[in-house]
C-alpha cells in the first residue's frame, strides 16, 4: 500500500517542517507525517543521542505505515551520527520508495527563519546545534537557498 516515504533532513529552521506540512496537504488523507521533534521531545522526552528510544519508534511507525497509508513524510534534523543506521535500514528495506532530501541552507538564513517562530531559539543555541554538511550520501536532492517552497514542492511532486 505504501507508495513513497519522503525524508526531509537539515538544520533547524531551514524549511523542513513547512515543506512537510505543504506536502501532506498535497498528498491528502492517507499520509502519515512524522516529526522527529514530536516523537523524541514531546512523546518520549528523550535526549538526541545514539540509541535513544525515538529511533526505534520512528522505524516502527514507518513499518506500520507500510500496510496502512499511501505516503509517509519524516522530517527532522535527524543527525547522521544518531539516525544514519535507522535511515540506512529503511533505505535498504524500501529502496526506490524512499526519497531523501537534505536542506543545505547557510546558518544566517536559518537563524533569520528561526526569528519568525513563536518561540525562537537564541543564536548561541542554534550555533551549538549547527551541523555543517550532515549529508548521508544517497540524497535524491539537496535543496539550497535558491529553492523556495513552491520550487521544492514542484520538484518533490515531480519525482514522486
Amino acid at each position: 500500500m505504501l507508495e513513497n516515504i519522503f525524508v526531509f533532513r537539515g538544520n533547524s529552521a531551514c524549511g523542513k517542517s513547512s515543506t512537510a506540512k505543504e506536502l501532506k496537504k498535497s498528498l491528502g488523507n492517507s499520509t502519515l507525517l512524522i516529526s522527529q521533534d514530536e516523537v523524541r521531545k514531546r512523546m518520549l522526552d528523550e535526549k538526541d543521542k545514539p540509541n535513544n528510544k525515538s529511533i526505534s519508534l520512528i522505524e516502527t511507525m514507518i513499518n506500520w505505515a507500510d500496510q496502512n497509508v499511501d505516503f509517509v513524510i519524516l522530517e527532522g534534523i535527524l543527525k547522521r551520527d544518531v539516525y544514519a543506521n535507522m535511515l540506512f535500514r529503511l533505505k535498504n528495506q524500501y529502496q526506490k520508495k524512499m526519497k531523501t532530501f537534505y536542506f543545505d541552507i547557510f546558518f544566517e538564513e536559518t537563524y533569520r527563519g528561526n526569528l519568525l517562530k513563536k518561540k525562537p531559539f537564541s543564536r548561541g543555541l542554534m550555533q551549538d546545534w549547527w551541523l555543517d554538511n550532515d549529508r548521508l550520501g544517497y540524497e535524491d536532492h539537496v535543496f539550497t537557498i535558491n529553492d523556495d517552497l513552491p520550487a521544492r514542492m514542484k520538484y518533490i511532486l515531480k519525482i514522486k
